[in-house]
């Protein structure tokens, strides 16, 4: 039976992660090619906040783009926080 929970836990850890990396991987390419074209400077490759100022910038470029290039992105999306809201209630029901 330990087996069993166990199992199952990885499985749907591993799903878990699976549609965050694809969820990832779909952001960075929907936004790859604006973010391509918008100047950077070769001082912003020294500044600590580059990282984070590059993602605002990629969370402006996802918030312009139409309904039908973010629908796959919010499924995917879901299907990561149902598969982690699935692992929650694994964990409180095989606890018994």
């Amino acid at each position: 039976m330990l087996a069993f929970k166990v199992a199952l836990y990885v499985m749907t850890i591993v799903c878990a992660f699976f549609f965050g990396f694809w969820e990832l991987k779909l952001r960075r390419r929907l936004t790859d090619e604006a973010m391509w074209q918008q100047h950077e400077g070769v001082n912003d490759y020294l500044d600590a906040s580059y990282d984070i100022r590059k993602e605002i910038r990629r969370e402006r470029v996802l918030k312009s783009l139409p309904p039908e290039a973010l629908f796959r992105l919010r499924l995917i999306a879901s299907l990561k926080f149902l598969l982690i809201a699935i692992l929650v209630i694994e964990v409180i029901v095989l606890q018994r």
